[in-house]
């Protein structure tokens, strides 16, 4: 159920960033592991979250980008955006 809801503010161009939460008594990582990537102290950290809610945004133009799109369009190119 909550992919559909990132998926349909998704649809309509917005970006979503989802909050989640866990209480620590205690680092879930030997904080003194030295060996420890970021990744795996990352990987630690985010097991049992508790979703919070998602926030939803809108990701505006920059300046001048429609005016170039169709100009590139105009021109016959294709114009692929990924952000």
């Amino acid at each position: 159920a909550v992919l559909d809801v990132v998926d349909a503010y998704s649809s309509k161009a917005l970006r979503v960033l989802a909050i989640a939460t866990r209480a620590f008594g205690h680092m879930p990582f030997d904080v003194e592991d030295e060996d420890l990537t970021t990744d795996q102290k990352f990987e630690a950290c985010r097991k049992d979250l508790r979703l919070v809610g998602l926030v939803a945004s809108i990701d505006p133009d920059r300046d001048g980008v429609p005016e170039s799109v169709v100009a590139a369009r105009e021109a016959g190119i294709r114009v692929v955006m990924i952000t």
